[in-house]
């Protein structure tokens, strides 16, 4: 790949001006527009309020998080159009919401560039030219963009020539090429902060004046667990409350009248220690911050947070301060009215509205279509490619409560991979194992967010299904000792199954599917009547000296030794420390690569992975007499009648979020079936 060297100086404000250019992706597009926005739709979702009081001034901030570059509303996962995401129906909100403004601005809060096989396609070195989900941002009019922790998934080699081929300013106020003593003394990736400068007129005195609109944009300092391969060693964070704390009081010095801060961060109660991940609650008591663009964690404020003292989800504030997430894949457009007064040369707010506007069943915007309409048949053409043939569906239904079809194949494919590059090295007499997670499970994607793969032709859209994610990979070393501690952290995402209570919960739903590990190359059982070791952000809760929840932990038939050393291919993400893991000392990592987890997969499934034959499960659970675990899946599992006979379950109906509830007996019968 060949990048353009970017100069980066000390933080300060964003002096990005738009330009003529002439603009190319891989050929596909060729666009000429005016940078006017999305083309007028009246049948949008309605206006959003705004105070009626003539002598205030009314800003509205228009917002999305956690695009993921979802440019269309097109599920590429299952080849279907949906109607309740997209950028292109964000685009005509946006359209209706501008017509009603007396003045507004546009931002994005991250994690835009990655996300569905479009991303994918677009990461390769060979695509030259504009991002098409930057060249979409900068149609609809953007005046700033915040970094979210995904954007530096594909290194930052490639997203430096990806922003510097965008006209919009991009803001990031705590990723660090060089750390000061102090945040006034970092030099920023990308500026920290920008002011952007509106002519008005104040309502009291019908003068044209200016209104300084500071912004400034920070992210989680855990992006250096998950994506350490790419980060360690070449940038530096600062915590995201201190660098937003000292940003916003500069910003107010250059002459900002008010301060937004794009916060790619969630609302957690207790998210106010340093460090947090989520410090949403945080931020908003930074007293020069007065609106607040939240996101990363894909819910939606107001109306989706923990009902806690200072989260108001009817006024949508923190403690006071107006806040907006407007969920993920473009399923919402966030909106801050704030009402500004004018007193001694400055505006102030004196009052708020917040929404999070759902586009579903919203037009697409026709122009923006237009424009991303190459883009989208290149990713068409980019997942039809063919690899192979499957004599057996592959689903995800079931893919959290046993040993499952595409967690294997994902195993097997990072093994094989590892395999042909540490032959001939010290490494290779050593046990080779591979940990793997299940990466499709619903959650807060829906219930459609399944594998769901019929027998016949495999192509590259069932390989992206199957790895959704631009991993790098790697090998580490590990003891036994490691390895249960590591088994012991996956068990934690099941819930504590108590003999003849009937009915029990089987999953902490606290844990996504893809913090449930599983070693390959392994044999193990799990003791659900054990309490969980640890709680899904990896904090022990079970006192020092209770019984592991991981038995009959063997290799080749016999029992492991704490000293015994193995190698294990897992993905960069989890060797750094993502998820409820501890992350493993570089010293102990014997390998490391480009992104190419997905890479590996097609690469299995070319070579007939897909049908290898399994010699049985790696895992599966202790009989838990009188008991029957309780769970959610999607509801296509209903198609899969064989599997539902032969491991006993009872299919409940769907709840109120379409998902099907399952029961399975944990009796000595249903525990031994084969995966």
């Amino acid at each position: 790949m060949v990048c353009r060297k970017k100069n980066v100086g000390p933080p300060g404000e964003s002096r990005a001006q738009p330009q003529n250019r002439q603009i190319g992706i891989l050929g596909f597009l060729k666009v000429h527009n005016n940078g006017s926005g999305a083309a007028e739709a009246r049948d949008a979702v309605g206006p959003a309020q705004h105070s009626a009081d003539q002598t205030c001034l009314t800003l509205r901030v228009l917002a999305t998080s956690d695009v993921h570059a979802h440019l269309r509303g097109f599920d590429y996962a299952r080849g279907v159009e949906v109607d309740d995401w997209g950028l292109t129906r964000v685009a005509t909100c946006v359209d209706r919401a501008r017509a009603d403004a007396q003045v507004s601005v546009l931002l994005d809060n991250g994690d835009m560039l990655q996300g569905t096989p479009l991303a994918e396609f677009f990461s390769d070195a060979a695509c030259d030219g504009p991002h098409p989900v930057l060249l979409a941002m900068e149609a609809m009019g953007y005046d700033a963009i915040g970094l979210g922790n995904h954007e530096f998934n594909y290194g930052l080699g490639w997203l430096e020539r990806v922003l510097d081929d965008t006209r919009i300013p991009v803001l990031c106020a705590n990723v660090l090429t060089r750390k000061g003593a102090h945040p006034e003394r970092d030099q920023a990736l990308r500026p920290a902060r920008a002011i952007l400068q509106r002519q008005v007129v104040d309502p009291q005195t019908g003068e044209a004046c200016a209104l300084r609109i500071g912004v400034l944009s920070v992210l989680p300092v855990q992006v250096m667990n998950w994506d350490g391969a790419n980060l360690l060693g070449r940038v530096e964070t600062r915590d995201m409350v201190d660098a937003a704390r000292v940003h916003a009081e500069r910003l107010r010095q250059d002459g900002a009248d008010l301060v937004i801060a794009l916060a790619h961060t969630g609302i957690d109660p207790c998210g106010t220690h340093p460090q947090a991940e989520n410090a949403a609650v945080a931020l908003a008591r930074v007293p020069e911050i007065d609106a607040l663009v939240t996101g990363h964690t894909h819910r939606v404020f107001p109306g989706d947070a923990p009902k806690e003292p200072g989260i108001d989800q009817v006024a949508g504030t923190l403690h006071g301060t107006p806040t907006v997430m407007p969920g993920f894949r473009g399923s919402h457009l966030g909106v801050i009215d704030l009402d500004l007064t004018r007193m001694e040369g400055r505006w102030r707010v004196e009052r708020s509205h917040v929404q999070a506007l759902s586009v579903k069943g919203v037009p697409e915007d026709d122009g923006l279509m237009r424009l991303v309409e190459p883009a989208h048949q290149a990713t068409l053409d980019y997942i039809h490619q063919p690899l192979a043939e499957t004599s057996r569906p592959i689903h995800s239904y079931l893919s959290q409560i046993r040993d499952d079809r595409p967690t294997r194949l994902v195993a097997l494919a990072q093994r094989a991979f590892v395999k042909a590059r540490l032959s001939g090295t010290e490494f290779d007499d050593l046990p080779l194992l591979s940990a793997s997670a299940p990466y499709q499970t619903g959650g807060r994607a829906g219930p459609y967010a399944y594998i769901d793969i019929p027998a016949g032709p495999l192509t590259m859209r069932e390989a992206t299904s199957i790895y959704p994610f631009p991993n790098t990979l790697c090998a580490v070393r590990a003891t036994g000792a490691e390895l249960r501690e590591w088994l012991d952290r996956a068990a934690s995402a099941f819930g504590q199954i108590l003999p003849g209570q009937g009915d029990q919960p089987l999953l902490n739903g606290a844990f996504p599917g893809h913090a449930v590990d599983t070693l390959y190359g392994l044999t193990y059982r799990i003791d659900l009547t054990l309490p969980p070791t640890y709680d899904d952000k990896g904090v022990r809760i079970a006192p020092v000296g209770t019984p592991s929840r991981v038995v009959n932990l063997m290799y080749d038939g016999a029992s492991i030794a704490a000293r015994d050393e193995f190698v294990v291919a897992v993905n960069g993400y989890r060797a750094y420390g993502g998820g409820p893991y501890a992350p493993v000392a570089t010293d102990r990592i014997v390998l490391q690569t480009e992104p190419c987890a997905l890479q590996s997969v097609a690469d299995y499934l070319s070579a007939g992975g897909a049908d290898v034959e399994e010699s049985g499960p790696t895992w599966s659970f202790l009989p838990v007499a009188g008991a029957c675990g309780v769970f959610e899946t999607g509801p296509g599992l209903a198609d899969h009648g064989d599997e539902v006979a032969g491991l006993g379950l009872m299919l409940d109906g769907l709840t109120e979020d379409g998902f099907l509830s399952v029961r399975t007996p944990l009796d000595h019968r249903s525990c031994e079936s084969a995966a």
